[in-house]
């Protein structure tokens, strides 16, 4: 039977706090391993196989924005290769 661990987050924060949020998982993925936690749930990924990238970001009547980024991966239990698409991202 598979075991499935989730953590879930909301909050709002301003752009200084998910600046340091988004350090922290930079930081994370650089040395693989990544752990958040709250007062109630903890979680640690670690981030060291091909990694999937998605980013979806739009705006509603230019008084709604959203980003969303999502990365997922699984644990290889064989070797599989890149595909390397580009974007830039900038700021």
């Amino acid at each position: 039977m598979a075991n499935e661990q989730k953590f879930e987050f909301d909050s709002l924060q301003d752009a200084t706090s998910i600046k340091a949020f988004l350090e922290s998982l930079v930081e994370g993925f650089g040395n693989g391993k990544i752990v958040l936690s709250s007062e109630t749930e903890e979680i640690t990924l670690h981030p060291n196989a091909l990694l999937r990238f998605h980013v979806k970001a739009k705006r509603k009547d230019n008084t709604k924005n959203q980003l969303d980024i999502k990365i997922s991966w699984k644990e290889p239990k064989v070797a599989v290769k890149s595909t390397q698409k580009k974007i830039r991202i900038s700021s």
